[in-house]
C-alpha cells in the first residue's frame, strides 16, 4: 500500500534542552540555520562592533555581499565572533537558555538569565531597555527564536515553559519578561510605506486608525506590526499570560517612540 501525503506527514515531536557545554554545537546549529546574530546583544546589553563602521570598508576586509549565494560575508563574521563569546559564557556558568528540538533538531531557541547577568556589565552606560524593569525581578527572559518552518506550531511556547520550570529548578524567584502587547498583521502599512514613504502626512493620516487594547492596570497599549514571515524575538503577551504571568506596566524603555512606526511593549512577571 502507498501512503499518502497525509499518511506521510506526522506532526514533530518536540523535546527540550538546557543550553550547556554539551548542547552548545546545537546552540551553534541552531543560529546558523536561522542566519540570527547569535544572541549577544542581551548578555553584553549592546551589540558587538562591526569590523568596520562604513559598508564599503566591511566589504573591504571581508568580501562583499552575494544575496544569489545567501552570502554575507559581514554578518558571517559577527556571527563567529558573537558564537565565540556566548561559548566562554556558557563554560563559565553564565548564558543560560533552552534549546527546542524537532526529532533530534534544534528548531527553536528561548534564552533566560539571573538579572545581573542580563546584561553581565551593568553601568551608567547600558541603556536603560537591557535591564531588568523591576528592582525586585530576580530572572529575565528575553529572546525567544523559532526556525521559520516550525513556527506556528507552539516551539515558542515550549521554549518558555522549560525555561520557567528551570527558573524554578534554579531557586526560583520573579522573573520579568517585556513582550509586545498584541500582534498585527497590515498589508496597507507597507503599501503607503512603499508609496508615499514611512514619515509622509498619508502615514500619519493612515494611523490615526491604528488598533489599540486596554489592560487593566497597565493602561491603552498599541499594536506590533507582524507578518507570517516574523515575529518579535520577545514573543508575545498572550503567550506569557498563559503561564501565569501578570502585566505590570507599559514598557517606556523598550515601546516604540517613532509614531510612524508604533508598538507598545509590556512588562510581564511571575513568581515561582
Amino acid at each position: 500500500m502507498v501512503a499518502t501525503t497525509a499518511d506521510a506527514w506526522k506532526p514533530a515531536r518536540f523535546a527540550t534542552k538546557e543550553l550547556s557545554r554539551r548542547t552548545f554545537v546545537d546552540f551553534e546549529a541552531f543560529h546558523n540555520s536561522v542566519h540570527s546574530c547569535g544572541c549577544m546583544l542581551y548578555p553584553r546589553g549592546r551589540h558587538l562592533s562591526p569590523a568596520a563602521v562604513t559598508a564599503e570598508k566591511r566589504a573591504e576586509l571581508l568580501g562583499t555581499p552575494d544575496r544569489s549565494k545567501k552570502k554575507f560575508p559581514h554578518h558571517e563574521w559577527q556571527m563567529a565572533r558573537n558564537l565565540a563569546e556566548m561559548k566562554e559564557l556558557v563554560w563559565a556558568g553564565k548564558a543560560h537558555g533552552i534549546l527546542v528540538y524537532a526529532d533530534k533538531e534544534p528548531v527553536g531557541w528561548c534564552q533566560y538569565g539571573r538579572a545581573e547577568e542580563l546584561p553581565i556589565e551593568q553601568n551608567e552606560k547600558t541603556p536603560p531597555n537591557r535591564i531588568a524593569r523591576d528592582p525586585t525581578s530576580a530572572w529575565r527572559i528575553t529572546c525567544l527564536t523559532t526556525r521559520r518552518d516550525f513556527r506556528g506550531q507552539g516551539v515558542a511556547t515550549r521554549a518558555l515553559t522549560a525555561a520557567v520550570e528551570a527558573i524554578r529548578k534554579k531557586g526560583g524567584g520573579w522573573i520579568e519578561a517585556t513582550p509586545v502587547a498584541y500582534p498585527y498583521s497590515n498589508r496597507e502599512w507597507r503599501k503607503i510605506k512603499r508609496t508615499y514613504g514611512v514619515r509622509s502626512e498619508e502615514m500619519k493620516e493612515y494611523l490615526k486608525t491604528w488598533p489599540e487594547m486596554r489592560i487593566p492596570g497597565v493602561g491603552t497599549v498599541k499594536a506590533s506590526l507582524t507578518t507570517s514571515q516574523t515575529a518579535d524575538h520577545r514573543g508575545v503577551m498572550a503567550m506569557f499570560e498563559r503561564l501565569g504571568f501578570k502585566p505590570t506596566q507599559r514598557d517606556g524603555h523598550g515601546s516604540s517612540p517613532n509614531w510612524w512606526s508604533p508598538y507598545d511593549l509590556v512588562v510581564m512577571r511571575l513568581k515561582v
